[in-house]
This record gives C-alpha cells, structure tokens and sequence, in this order.
C-alpha cells in the first residue's frame, strides 16, 4: 500500500472544483488525481518523463500526492519523427492512424499502449508531418519584432518584466480597472487573504468608479497608470502616447493624491521614442512575465493552468480586473481564491510591486 505521508503543499487542494474527472484529465494540460494513482502511474498514462512531471509541479516528495490534487503535464518528449496529437470526441486509434497514414501498430509502441482504449484530451504521440517550405524572401508581411529588451537596453532599472529570481516572491497585478462589478470582488478576495496587489487603472473607466479608486488605496493596494483609451502605443508617435498618460493620470491623481510612477502600456507595447518622453516624465514601465491568459477564456481551471504552470521566482502575474464591453470575468473571480491558495501552499510570498522590485508607486512631490 502506497504510504500516506502528510501532503507537503495541502493548499494546493483548495482550488479543485466539486465534480471528480476520471483519468485523464478533461483538458490535456491537467490531470485531477484519483484514489490510489500514483505519480509513475500518471505519467506512463500521458506518456511524459516521471522527472518532468515532477519538476513541472515542484512536488518535493513524488510519492506524496493526494485524492483531487491538480497535477499539470509537460509535453511529452518527442523524436524528430514524432508530433503531438490530442484526442478528440469520437477518436478511436484507427481513425488516427488513417489520418496521419500510420498503423495502429504504430501508434502503440510509440505510446507504450497496452491496450486500444485511448481518452478524450489525452496526448498521443502521431507521425510528424513534412515541414512546410518557407516562403520566399519579402514575400507577405513584414514580422513582428519585440522590442522590449531594446527598451530595457535604452533605460535600463526602467522597463521591468519581472523580479529578483533569487527570492521566492511573486506579484499580482490587475489591469483594465476600474469597475463596479469585477474590481470590488477582486477586493473583497485580497481582502480575506491580507494580499496587496498592483492595479493598473484605465482612465476611461474611472469616471463613475471614483469609489473604487479610492477603495483600491485605502486597502494598502497600489494605484499605477494603464493609459487613458487602452491604445496600443507602437502604433503612435510620442504627443499622443504622452496624452495618453496624462489625461489618465490627471483623473487618479484627483483621487489619490499622488502622481503615480508606475506604467503598463495597452498590451505591453512602447515606442523608443515614447518611453524616452515617459521616463523623462517619472514614469517606469511594468510589463509581466506571466500571463494568466484571463481576458481569453471562461474557464477558471485553464487560468490557474497559464498562471501556474509558468510560476517562478519573480514573477509578475497580468490579470484584469475590468473587461471590455459585455466581456465576462466571473472566471478570473473563481480562479483567483484557488491561485493564492496554490502559490501560497508552493511557498511562494505575494507582494507588491514595490517589495518585487527597486521602484517607487508613486513619484516625489515637487
């Protein structure tokens, strides 16, 4: 009988949902354990490494995990022959080796099957198909190019990304608000936990929310700048970015009383030209090195899996706390709870921005 040793992370469990889901997992990335699975079990299922399952969920004793536990899976490893299939309703092995012009023979010893039974969500390892030609010089469009570490070279202690990896410390921040339905249950949930976090204000959305703003600093949360229209920055010349900002901050600072100092732009997008204007004006940029993939799915578990699954000393987490016109965030609620729990139960300390990193929230007054 497997030993039953205290779990070493028992808040991990505090944010699986009531229904149970039998092997594997509904979704390909996360799998729900069941009683009396063992770690070697699941990733002989899911055809992954024991070592990269346990790295993935930093378990500490790989013998040790509970009834419930969400576990996240890595990709399988595959040879240069090998891609990654996941199964669909409806999918039978045969189907699959007449869609990718294998045997099913195939499909069996490259996923170690014992048998032809094969579950909805679960990875399959299928033949790789042949690689596209590339296209020729010049032709379509132009690709995109990241310019952060440009920005970051150009102003550097400036432009952040994420914090010290050396101390196990992570910060959540909330972009978008205000608003009078999901921001002040975002609050209500830090309030429980005793968590500060960093909320990067629209100033469109403020007039009508000055409440909620206020709220915000009263309970020891830090107020920065989001910009006032939610543009995207790479696509204007430096008048109008600045515009931006000012016509943003001048309606926080009503409320505040300070002048903030830290900026996130609409989409983690700058201009050279612009954050030159902005830093001479006091202002550092924020950007995140985890995304939580909120504003993109109505699903709670998939946001813990993003968040999650990306975790790491210094992180700095993006979630919203407002969406756009009739987008829904009671995901990003239900998640919320379950991510602090989890983070706090893996030994990390959520802080503010200004514990994570050598900047000030608000500017000096003149």
């Amino acid at each position: 009988m497997r030993k039953r040793a205290p779990f070493p992370l028992p808040l991990f469990l505090t944010f699986l949902l009531a229904t149970g889901i039998t092997r594997p997992a509904r979704a390909s990335r996360t799998y729900r354990v069941q009683p009396g699975d063992t770690v070697y079990q699941i990733a002989q299922w899911h055809g992954i490494s024991l070592q990269s399952l346990i790295a993935c969920n930093q378990l500490t004793q790989a013998d040790t995990i509970l009834p419930r536990q969400v576990l996240f899976l890595p990709p399988p490893t595959t040879l240069a022959d090998e891609d990654l299939y996941t199964v669909q309703k409806n999918d039978d092995l045969s189907g699959i080796a007449k869609k990718y012009q294998t045997s099913v023979g195939w499909l069996r010893q490259r996923n170690n099957l014992t048998s032809d039974r094969i579950y909805v969500g679960q990875w399959l390892k299928v033949p790789a198909k042949a690689a596209a030609t590339p296209s020729s010089p010049g032709g379509g469009r132009s690709p995109y190019v990241w310019n952060i570490p440009d920005l970051m070279a150009r102003h550097p202690g400036k432009v952040f990304l994420h914090g010290d990896n050396s101390r196990k410390q992570v910060a959540l921040t909330f972009d978008d608000g205000p608003d009078l339905e999901y921001t002040p249950q975002i609050l209500d949930i830090l309030g429980q936990f005793g968590i500060k976090a960093t909320f990067f204000l629209k100033g469109a959305n403020v007039p009508g929310c000055e409440w909620v703003v206020s709220r915000i600093v009263r309970e020891g949360h830090l107020v920065a700048n989001h910009s006032y229209t939610h543009p995207n920055f790479r696509k204007m010349a430096p008048d109008p970015i600045v515009a931006e900002v000012e016509k943003a901050e001048t309606l926080l600072e009503k409320i505040t009383g300070k002048k903030t100092a830290l900026l996130r732009p609409p989409y983690g997008e700058m201009t050279e030209e612009g954050l030159d204007r902005l830093v001479a004006a006091g202002y550092q940029m924020i950007n995140w090195s985890v995304d939580s993939g909120d504003w993109k799915t109505d699903q709670a578990d998939e946001i813990l899996t993003n968040t999650l699954s990306q975790i790491k000393a210094g992180s700095i987490i993006l979630m919203h706390s407002a969406g756009g016109a009739g987008q829904d965030l009671t995901s990003s609620i239900k998640a919320l709870p379950g991510l602090i729990n989890t983070l706090q139960g893996l030994g990390y300390e959520i802080v503010p921005l200004t514990d994570l990193l050598p900047v000030q929230a608000y500017q000096a007054e003149e």
